[in-house]
């Protein structure tokens, strides 16, 4: 979604991800997140211990030691993906804010930096703002053209205030 934002003397563009959690509450979206981790955690748990009740050997070691093992990994697992998917990009003259699935959920403030570099290749867009690289892919990013656009034109500017 693209948003113009006016300021005294200059434009925000926001652009959203299909990762994007829009308005609903992080409790909700963290575990509609962490199914299929969980999912994929459970799965070798459950086919170890039923390959020991089928072979006759007590299961219960798997099960006490295996689904807290799977949880802790799954929700770990979930905690990572939702800090390192990028859901939000702002883009204003000579700088760009990337927000995560996290920072969006949790209404961080804005942290404006300098554009450095801005790569496009057919599946990604690749921007170097301050110390961080972050890889995007376009099928995950509905105006994909339109965010590159908006982050050239912006990166053209420079940076509107000194450091």
């Amino acid at each position: 979604m693209l948003r113009s934002v006016a300021y005294p003397s200059e434009t925000t563009y926001t652009f959203a991800s299909t990762a994007h959690p829009g308005t609903a509450a992080w409790q909700r979206v963290y575990t509609g997140a962490v199914v299929r981790p969980l999912a994929v955690c459970v799965l070798p748990v459950m086919i170890a211990g039923l390959l020991a009740v089928l072979q006759g050997y007590p299961a219960l070691a798997y099960l006490t030691i295996g689904f807290p093992a799977a949880l802790a990994v799954a929700v770990a697992w979930t905690f990572f993906r939702m800090h390192a998917t990028v859901a939000e990009v702002h883009v204003r003259p000579g700088e760009a804010v990337v927000r995560t699935v996290w920072e969006c959920l949790r209404a961080r403030p804005l942290r404006w930096l300098p554009i450095y570099e801005l790569r496009s290749a057919e599946a990604t867009l690749t921007l170097a703002l301050g110390d961080s690289t972050y890889e995007l892919d376009r099928k995950a990013w509905p105006e994909a053209d339109t965010l590159l656009d908006a982050l050239k034109m912006a990166r053209s500017f420079g940076s509107p205030r000194p450091r």
